[in-house]
């Protein structure tokens, strides 16, 4: 009885936030997304030899990274090279449309559970990270992505050739000492035979 006495009630009410919802939903601009996923490899080196030089923690090494890439001049650059936020160039700051770029940059890590190698115990290892833009124009959004996972690539190769070159130089290091002592211990052991060689 309720429901016949009231029925234009519900009705009405329903219908327009119904049409109230697809007007919004047709005069919002869309937003386009587009994402990449980046698989992490494990080094060729053993690890054993170069444990404490060479390898890092994935997570370490991926914000590392992240925090050189999402640098302000960085950003700052695609946003001029994309024409970026034209709509808000002339309101907002620099520093304002860089928020905005850091905003529609999203970073998500891709962890499995494991069992650490060296401890025995169970653990998350990160093994990917995806790395997405979101914006108004799927083109552009695309090339962004694009140019962030560039970014992202050529960094991590520069700071594995940097973590190289301070390994070889560290190796090379150690090994001119070690050459230098075992020249010592032979000169001694030279000696030592010269003055005791009838004995």
């Amino acid at each position: 009885d309720i429901l016949k006495r009231r029925k234009w009630s519900l009705i009405l009410p329903a219908v327009l936030v119904v049409l109230l919802v697809a007007l919004v939903a047709l005069l919002l601009p869309s937003i386009y997304k587009s994402t990449a996923t980046i698989l992490i490899e494990e080094q060729d080196i053993p690890a054993e030899f170069v444990m404490t030089t060479v390898t890092g923690y994935a997570e370490q090494r991926i914000q590392s990274t992240q925090q050189r890439i999402m640098s302000s001049s960085k950003l700052m650059e695609i946003v001029k090279r994309f024409n970026l936020y034209t709509e808000y160039m002339e309101r907002w700051t620099t520093e304002q449309l860089i928020d905005k770029m850091r905003e529609d940059i999203r970073l998500d890590l891709i962890s499995v559970d494991t069992i650490d190698r060296r401890t025995g115990r169970p653990t998350a290892a990160t093994i990917a990270f995806t790395l997405s833009y979101e914006g108004k124009q799927a083109s552009t959004v695309q090339r962004v992505t694009d140019t962030l996972v560039s970014l992202f690539l050529s960094e991590n190769l520069q700071v594995r050739k940097r973590q190289t070159t301070e390994t070889t130089e560290f190796l090379e290091e150690e090994a001119r000492r070690v050459r230098t002592e075992l020249d010592e211990y032979e000169q001694t052991l030279s000696a030592f035979k010269e003055t005791h060689i009838n004995s």
